[in-house]
C-alpha cells in the first residue's frame, strides 16, 4: 500500500545547540555531503537535516525557552514527511485521531506543515512539498523574488521550481 500514501518520508530532522559545530562534525567526522544550507537550517543528501534547536523551539512551540520535562527530549527529534495536498493529509490524520502538536500552521518560511505524535510520543511532521509551497505563493500573485525572500530559498531554486530556467 507505499504506493497509495498520500505522503511519502523525507528527512530526519536533529535539533543541535550550535548549527555550525554540528555542521562540521557530521560533514568532517560522519562524510555528510550539504545538499542544501540555509545557515539555522542544514539538509544533507543523506536525508539527514539539522536545525539550530532554539529556533526550532521556538517556531514549534512559540517560546524558545518551552521545557516541560520529557517533552523536549522526546520531540526534539522529527521525522519528517512531505505532502502535495495538505488538506488530505490534514483529513488522514484527524480520521486516525492522531495527538496534534499543532494543526496546519504555516512557518516563517510560508510552507504549510502539521505536527503530531506517534504512538510513543515522537514527534512527526509532515510539511507541504516546497515546489507546492512555491506555486501556491505564485498564484497568490507574489513575485519570483518575494517568494524567495518569504522563503529563504535561492531566486534560482525558485525560479527552477516554476519551470523559469534559464537556458
Amino acid at each position: 500500500m507505499a504506493g497509495n500514501s498520500i505522503f511519502s518520508f523525507h528527512s530526519t530532522v536533529l535539533f543541535v545547540n550550535d548549527v555550525e559545530v554540528s555542521k562540521n562534525f557530521y560533514t568532517g567526522v560522519m562524510g555528510e555531503e550539504i545538499d542544501l544550507d540555509l545557515g539555522i537550517n542544514i539538509s544533507f543528501k543523506s536525508a539527514l537535516a539539522i536545525w539550530d534547536g532554539k529556533y526550532g523551539r521556538d517556531v514549534i512551540f512559540g517560546d524558545a525557552d518551552t521545557n516541560d520535562g520529557n517533552f523536549l527530549s522526546k520531540r526534539m527529534l522529527e521525522l519528517y514527511y512531505e505532502t502535495e495536498d495538505m488538506d488530505q493529509t490534514l483529513d488522514k490524520l484527524q480520521s486516525a485521531g492522531v495527538a496534534f502538536v499543532h494543526e496546519v500552521t504555516t512557518q516563517p518560511w510560508c510552507q504549510l506543515t502539521v505536527r503530531f505524535l506517534d504512538p510513543d510520543g515522537h514527534m512527526i511532521e509532515v510539511g507541504e512539498i516546497m515546489d507546492v509551497c512555491v506555486k501556491r505563493l505564485a498564484s497568490s500573485g507574489m513575485s519570483t523574488d518575494e517568494i524567495a525572500a518569504s522563503t529563504t530559498m535561492p531566486p534560482e531554486i525558485v525560479k527552477h521550481m516554476l519551470g523559469m530556467d534559464e537556458r
